[in-house]
């Protein structure tokens, strides 16, 4: 096959294991995908919805010597748009049975019901954290991110934690929430690979993203103490390289995870020292922790708050009183 033309090349990094760069519109950078050579064709995500990402993504498997139609299965790590939302276009094309988290689900299928809910929650959130009225088109925002840079697909298989890949037998699921609540990782023994997404990530820390309910009774979930915990049950396991789902591969992952541990704890500290000079609102704490972000990045910046405020919850550090609607928290 001749690749002298493509601009975009995928990295061989096992006999078995591709890795293709796929540009994104988002602050994050370019993410990547993984193509394993299994019993089946698979694909690990498949990047965002845009015509850059779909030149990217076509240039890349033809370089490794495959062509999107041949792709037999494709699994997700999570439902993030930049690593689902050319999922419909790939199956369209190549038939491909896609499988992932339960909770991935609804994201990835644009359901209009769940996503009322999902704009109701984060209303509601928003609110109670003191977020300014006019600071609220966020959330609008965030639904019409979703349709434009994904369409509505379907999950044909659902994984669960431990289980063996299908048709790929030698890896196994780990669920790893905190980042997205259909997080998985993917663990091979043989040679020590887990592939992260973005679990584990090099050159950042994954944002803890607060995210509604299971079940849609229940309370919101602690989404920096599931990362915390996912991050710790990673390090007690033997991982020579971390496929990441954004930058280079990590080769020192307990380090990094305990780098990342530590870190969280110092950012719980200045939060609390915030709090020493009386009662704020998590909206109040996040402009103070993240004075130059918060205005562009406020969903991001809010649920890594929040998480921390979480962590001092839990250790009765804090104490939360409610005035009008809006959440006060004290030490």
């Amino acid at each position: 096959m001749d690749t002298r033309e493509l601009r975009t090349k995928a990295t061989q990094i096992t006999p078995d294991i591709y890795s293709l760069e796929i540009p994104t519109p988002f602050s994050v950078g370019a993410v990547n995908v993984y193509l394993v050579k299994g019993d089946k064709l698979t694909l690990v995500d498949v990047g965002p919805k845009t015509d850059e990402a779909w030149q990217a993504l076509t240039e890349g498997l033809q370089s490794a010597g495959v062509r999107v139609e041949e792709i037999e299965q494709i699994v997700l790590t999570h439902h993030h748009v930049d690593h689902c939302g050319q999922l419909e276009k790939v199956r369209q094309l190549s038939g491909a049975v896609t499988l992932a988290h339960p909770q991935a689900a609804p994201y990835v299928e644009l359901d209009e019901d769940f996503m009322h809910f999902h704009d109701q929650f984060f209303l509601e959130l928003y609110q109670k954290s003191g977020v300014p009225s006019d600071m609220l088109v966020i959330i609008a925002k965030f639904h019409k991110l979703m349709k434009t840079f994904s369409e509505p697909s379907r999950i044909d298989v659902l994984l669960k934690h431990k289980q063996r890949v299908p048709n790929l037998e030698e890896w196994q699921v780990l669920y790893t929430p905190g980042h997205s609540q259909s997080h998985l990782s993917l663990y091979r023994e043989r040679d020590r690979t887990m592939i992260g997404g973005d679990h584990i990530i090099g050159h950042i820390s994954s944002n803890a993203f607060i995210e509604p309910p299971r079940d849609r009774s229940g309370a919101r979930p602690l989404t920096l103490v599931q990362y915390r915990t996912a991050l710790q049950m990673c390090a007690d396991m033997e991982v020579e390289r971390v496929l990441a789902g954004h930058g280079e591969i990590v080769t020192d992952h307990r380090e990094l995870i305990l780098a990342r541990l530590q870190k969280n704890w110092s950012r719980t500290d200045t939060l609390r020292s915030l709090l020493a000079d009386g009662e704020k609102t998590a909206y109040e704490l996040t402009t103070l922790l993240f004075p130059t972000l918060y205005e562009k990045e406020l969903p991001l910046t809010l649920s890594e708050t929040i998480g921390h405020i979480d962590l001092l919850t839990i250790l009765h550090q804090v104490e939360v009183k409610e005035k009008d609607g809006v959440l006060y928290y004290h030490l």
